[in-house]
């Protein structure tokens, strides 16, 4: 039987992926550049579920409000169509912005921002209430008074807390790479959303940036508890806590491919245009987001440095020809 956390964290995924949705197709109706394909996409999804009629009323009621908020605060608001970052690949520039845009540029911005990326540019209370974290970008390493070592990778927050007894670490929201120094006496235990991973002298990853947590194991083994049971990750697998609850079985994964963040490297195989964008927002001073559904889904396979996002987002043009408006100085849509 379901647990009742897991069917309110069903319902409220459900909820966001909806708010999402109503959103980016807003966004695409008002852009001037909406298909008659997409028009039929846009109704079928409209139509197949009651929650996505009341999200999408909700979100236009919320772009309507927030517009009449920037008018009263900017009359004109400066926005700019944005060529390609590298001209060498010879990427159609970005036309003019639509005139019907320029009205909405700051509802746009402060939307998506606000509501589509779910206040991500505003670390939540635990984040500073951290002992420790790490902005936008940055990357830093702890030595534990135990010999323990820890890396955070980039909007990461982490406590520590070392007794004679117990290490109780807990991963509020990030990344973490943890090398455990062996002490039997004395566990070794991260708690991240509704699990706690322990380990004793070994190696492991957790990252937990997205709705979901995955835990790599990088050498020895951890066990990973949640309420009533338990399950043991060994080196070279993964497991993932899904945001509804449900706990994969452990699966082989690419070890370097865990760590390349260490090397400030992302490495995708086979990974949606979406999820590359998402991973690169993390170590951006703006934010990326993806208008196109089509281009969302578009599987690219390779790798892109996190020390150059101008570079990275010019890679990823030459892979799947993109266009890019700057719509705010934090904020670029990416479309056809």
């Amino acid at each position: 039987m379901p647990h009742p956390d897991d069917i309110e964290s069903s319902q409220r995924l459900t909820a966001e992926r909806a708010w999402e949705d109503a959103n980016a197709w807003l966004l695409r109706i008002h852009s001037g550049m909406m298909t008659e394909e997409e028009r039929r996409e846009f109704s079928a999804w409209r139509t197949s579920d009651p929650a996505h009629e009341a999200q999408f009323r909700q979100a236009e009621h919320f772009w309507q409000t927030l517009n009449r908020l920037a008018g009263q605060v900017q009359r004109d608001s400066p926005v700019t169509a944005h060529r390609s970052p590298n001209e060498s690949l010879s990427v159609p520039s970005s036309p003019p912005l639509p005139s019907r845009w320029r009205g909405w540029g700051m509802a746009v911005a402060a939307s998506l921002l606000l509501a589509t990326l779910g206040f991500s540019l505003w670390p939540s209370v635990d984040y500073w209430l951290a002992d420790y974290h790490t902005r936008p970008g940055e990357q830093t390493s702890l030595s534990l008074a135990d010999g323990s070592v820890v890396h955070l990778n980039t909007q990461s927050a982490l406590s520590v807390s070392l007794t004679p007894d117990r290490r109780s670490l807990s991963l509020k929201q990030g990344e973490a790479l943890f090398e455990v120094a062996h002490d039997p006496v004395r566990p070794f235990e991260v708690a991240v959303g509704s699990g706690v991973v322990r380990a004793i002298g070994t190696v492991f990853n957790i990252d937990r940036h997205g709705r979901d947590t995955v835990i790599s194991v990088l050498d020895g083994t951890v066990r990973v508890l949640r309420r009533d049971h338990s399950v043991d990750v060994h080196a070279g697998s993964r497991i993932i806590i899904e945001d509804g609850g449900r706990v994969t079985h452990p699966e082989p994964v690419s070890l370097p491919g865990v760590t390349a963040w260490r090397r400030h490297e992302l490495v995708f195989d086979q990974m949606p245009l979406q999820e590359i964008v998402t991973e690169l927002n993390r170590y951006r001073g703006d934010t990326l987001f993806i208008v196109d559904a089509r281009l969302r889904a578009q599987q690219l396979s390779g790798s892109v440095s996190l020390d150059d996002p101008v570079q990275s987002l010019a890679l990823l043009q030459r892979a799947a020809p993109f266009r890019t408006i700057q719509l705010m100085p934090y904020l670029t849509i990416l479309t056809r």
